[in-house]
């Protein structure tokens, strides 16, 4: 059931957030940040995909069109959080896990991206509506 919804995201969704399952079509509605992609990395380790696990990682961090969270738009909190941050940070700590040897030449860059982020929300408890 996984790999039959992530392909279809990939084909017909990526890189906006999710994929609408009736149009099959996607759709940017939690940041424009390839949700779907984040919350994916650490599946495909624990599946031990280990080519799809660094293609994401890749289409993520290292590709030409590298993550950026430098947007002006508005975006759920607490699903950034819990979908996005902790993709991101779930998924560095499998990437750099020896034991598992998923990765090779991985440089850091979701830990890297986790931080951006998480500096970019911590303002967001006090912002005033």
């Amino acid at each position: 059931m996984f790999y039959h919804a992530y392909d279809s995201y990939m084909a017909h969704a990526y890189p906006m957030d999710e994929l609408l399952p009736i149009s099959c079509r996607g759709i940017d509605n939690f940041g424009s940040y390839a949700l779907t992609l984040i919350d994916s990395i650490s599946t495909l380790a624990v599946l031990g995909n280990k080519t799809e696990f660094s293609r994401a990682i890749h289409l993520v961090g290292e590709a030409g069109g590298k993550l950026s969270f430098d947007i002006d738009v508005s975006v759920s909190v607490f699903e950034t959080n819990i979908r996005v941050l902790g993709g991101l940070l779930s998924s560095h700590l499998l990437a750099i896990d020896p034991d598992r040897g998923l990765t090779d030449g991985y440089t850091g860059v979701l830990l890297d991206l986790a931080l951006d982020l998480a500096n970019r929300l911590l303002p967001a408890p006090d912002a005033k509506p």
